[in-house]
């Protein structure tokens, strides 16, 4: 019998295989990195509403909308009803900063008078920072715990406390006209 040849024997011997074991730690570590890190992080979403226009069979309402609306501009905030629903109120920025606390103020003002309404159109001027926008949204949308409440009954009769101001927050100008 003939012995195997020495060349397919060192050809053999050149060979070898890949170790995969680091890139497997790799990618264990790497998932387990993932999976953590992902678990903080928390994503708020705040619904808002395109304006719509009203169909052009309808009929002119009996009573003139509030359409509260809020200018955001760089030297202030305006808050007003194009139909004179309220008298506008001209809140200037205390430094960079817009002063919500005087907005929150101005809105719970209109809510004792108009408590059906729940829509607010927001007017931002391009260049308004994405923080002051925010902290606007806030300071319309929700009561403050030094509020004092407002107390209408609901369908059924029964006396129910607001838990919202003007959770309906529609902008105006989204395709960056100036207002």
């Amino acid at each position: 019998m003939k012995s195997p040849s020495s060349r397919r024997r060192s050809h053999r011997a050149g060979v070898h295989e890949l170790n995969l074991v680091p890139i497997m730690d790799t990618m264990v570590t790497l998932i387990g990195f993932l999976l953590f890190t992902t678990s903080f992080l928390i994503f708020v979403k705040i619904e808002s509403i395109l304006p719509l226009a009203p169909p052009p069979d309808k009929q002119s309402p009996a009573h003139k909308p509030l359409q509260l609306t809020l200018h955001l501009k760089a030297q202030g905030l305006e808050l007003l009803s194009p139909f004179g629903g309220i008298t506008p109120h001209t809140i200037p920025h205390q430094g960079r900063v817009a002063d919500t606390k005087s907005l929150h103020e101005a809105i719970l003002e209109t809510k004792k008078h108009f408590p059906q309404e729940s829509t607010i159109i927001f007017l931002p001027e391009k260049g308004i920072s994405y923080d002051m926008l925010i902290a606007c949204m806030d300071a319309v949308r929700v009561f403050a715990e030094t509020d004092t409440a407002i107390i209408l009954p609901n369908a059924q009769g029964v006396d129910e406390t607001l838990k919202e101001l003007f959770p309906k927050i529609v902008f105006g100008n989204l395709f960056g006209d100036e207002a």
